[in-house]
């Protein structure tokens, strides 16, 4: 008898009754259910995830309506890695961003995904961009993939550059005044996940990671830093989602030589998706009086939503419920409006 048939035994009325001879079955019927509640569960918030990201979509669309950038006055370049599905919801995020911010540059890393129509989209609406293909920052010195390429862009540009990292699911809906002192400083900044988050030390940072009881790279890369031989002290738990780079000659070796080190200290598994994010926020940390943005005015959706002026909707809070939508109608009207 297999699994199935369990389920339906058990969903049946008149096979409710546990008998001499169903006892045997009775601990693989409860885990049927309890697989079967699984499953039902997971198709359930996969219909919610497509409701909600069809309706968004259908909203977000009318940024196509919104007139091109222009190039601003800010001495920054704002640089994204963009895929075909997130088209739509880039140009979301880069005109709420460049109304307040007013990037002189805008750099999009294609994914291998971005076509000629794609491409033809952001000349459009963003005439002064600079499109680079992802393969093109390709090394052997680094992982390939999960956004590797991105990072190494950024350090490719920050040579010369004060390069922001800009996330396509992210939405400004207010001034970000504490970006823009950093850019006019040339300090760094990165977003975190908690209030009164600070820069720490390798130490310290090895020390809080030993209460994170997770199997991710990220937490055993923050175990081992400290024992890696670093050539710099300092790291913050992050998101590369919004990041600063001040100018800084030197990043692009600083990237090669923590990838190196913490490849021979992680057993393995420095090529996982999450190895970028560690890497940015060791580099980022490390910049000229680096700050962790202030919570929740940078954060995502998850708590005081009144008082973000930086939305970030990561992945498993994106189409959740209609808030992404919601935010995105209320800022389009204003990207017809000249730059601040």
């Amino acid at each position: 008898m297999d699994a199935n048939d369990h389920v339906g035994r058990c969903l049946r009325p008149s096979a409710r009754r546990v008998t001499e001879t169903t006892a045997p079955d009775f601990r693989a019927s409860t885990l049927s259910l309890q697989t079967m509640a699984s499953i039902i569960e997971r198709i359930r918030r996969r219909l919610i995830t497509d409701y909600q990201k069809k309706r968004y979509m259908q909203v977000a669309s009318q940024v196509l309506q919104t007139p091109a950038l222009r190039p601003g006055d800010s001495p920054f370049m704002a640089l994204s890695m963009v895929q075909q599905r997130d088209v739509i919801p880039y140009l979301v995020a880069i005109k709420s961003f460049s109304r307040v911010t007013r990037p002189q540059r805008i750099t999009i890393v294609c994914d291998p995904s971005i076509g000629e129509t794609e491409r033809a989209l952001f000349k459009k609406h963003i005439p002064f961009v600079e499109l680079r293909r992802a393969q093109e920052f390709q090394d052997a010195r680094i992982p390939k993939g999960g956004t590797w390429e991105r990072l190494a862009a950024i350090a490719s540009y920050s040579s010369d550059n004060y390069v922001v990292q800009l996330d396509a699911d992210t939405l400004t809906v207010a001034p970000l005044d504490e970006v823009s002192s950093a850019i006019r400083s040339h300090h760094g900044f990165v977003l975190g996940e908690k209030a009164d988050q600070q820069i720490l030390t390798l130490e310290q940072a090895s020390h809080h990671s030993t209460d994170w009881e997770n199997r991710h790279i990220q937490a055993l890369a923050e175990k081992r830093m400290v024992e890696a031989g670093l050539s710099l002290p300092l790291y913050t738990r992050g998101c590369s989602g919004f990041t600063g780079f001040p100018p800084n000659a030197h990043m692009q070796a600083h990237m090669f030589e923590f990838s190196a080190k913490m490849a021979q200290c992680t057993k393995g598994r420095w090529s996982e998706w999450g190895t970028e994010q560690v890497t940015s926020n060791y580099l980022v940390a490390n910049a000229p009086q680096s700050r962790v943005l202030p919570y929740p005015k940078y954060s995502t959706p998850e708590v005081r939503i009144d008082e973000i002026a930086f939305f970030h909707f990561i992945g498993y809070v994106r189409y959740t419920n209609s808030l992404y939508r919601e935010k995105t109608r209320s800022i389009l009207p204003r990207l017809h409006e000249p730059l601040q």
